[in-house]
């Protein structure tokens, strides 16, 4: 049994990235509403929804994010208020697609689907090297990138 668990690189770029949304969208307000005071209150708003996001709920939700690899099935478990456990038993797997992103070496962005009868079973924020050993542990055949 394997235990797998998100890579920390991809908060840092949710971050970033939520970061680049707020600032957009206050941007966006700012051409389009005039009053100073409304303005102030939609900035506020904003950044507090921004800083949420960013500093209490993808954290919390990252260490939940757990993924347990056995002999026979794939385990996932997460969640932030309401927690989630799936399973899926290797024999059920129809086929897989393998998500790697730009530059996923250093963004954490890489996803494993498992398309399963009547379902999709994801795999989400893998490091490269724990993508690699899923899918040798799974049995799954999967030619590795050099």
């Amino acid at each position: 049994m394997r235990h797998f668990y998100p890579d920390k690189k991809s908060v840092r770029l949710l971050q970033i990235i939520i970061s680049a949304i707020g600032f957009i969208l206050y941007l966006t307000a700012k051409h389009y509403i005039h009053s100073k005071s409304t303005l102030l209150i939609l900035g506020t708003i904003i950044v507090s929804l921004c800083i949420c996001i960013m500093f209490i709920y993808l954290p919390l939700y990252f260490s939940s994010l757990k993924y347990i690899v056995t002999d026979t099935e794939i385990i996932r478990t997460g969640g932030v208020f309401i927690k989630v456990h799936q399973s899926v038993l290797f024999s059920s797997i129809q086929y897989v697609t393998v998500v790697k992103t730009f530059l996923s070496g250093y963004t954490g962005l890489n996803f494993i689907i498992f398309f399963v009868f009547g379902g999709r079973f994801r795999l989400m924020f893998l490091s490269r090297n724990d993508i690699d050993e899923i899918l040798r542990l799974s049995g799954t055949v999967y030619r590795k990138e050099k």
